[in-house]
């Protein structure tokens, strides 16, 4: 019996270890600004295509080693901020899936989970 209970405590154990892994993906999000936003050397102002945004964001994150499994763009009206200035949020808001290991750098370029 008393084996049973110390095999079941070392299963549990192993599972929320796995479960804390660096390596799962998560969801960081970016409020998009009118022109203070980390990529925007990236990103050619001619273009105003979503798809050509969200390459230049995934370029951006790669060439800061950031492990980038996808990135999606949404909007969220409530967020709209109606000013001209840089850091005035858009609406727009930045989804990135990436691994649990790269959180600080993602939090130093202000996503947020």
């Amino acid at each position: 019996m008393n084996n049973l209970k110390r095999t079941t405590m070392l299963a549990i154990m192993v599972l929320l270890i796995s479960a804390c892994s660096k390596e799962n993906p998560r969801l960081f999000y970016f409020d998009e600004t009118g022109c203070s936003n980390p990529w925007d050397d990236y990103y050619s102002a001619d273009t105003s295509s979503l798809e050509a945004l969200n390459e230049s964001i995934h370029a951006f994150l790669i060439d800061e080693g950031i492990d980038v499994e996808s990135v999606e763009i949404g909007f969220d009206s409530s967020k709209v901020e109606l000013c001209y200035a840089c850091h005035c949020k858009t609406g727009r808001v930045i989804s990135v899936t990436a691994t649990r290991g790269d959180r600080r750098k993602l939090k130093k370029l202000d996503f947020y989970e």
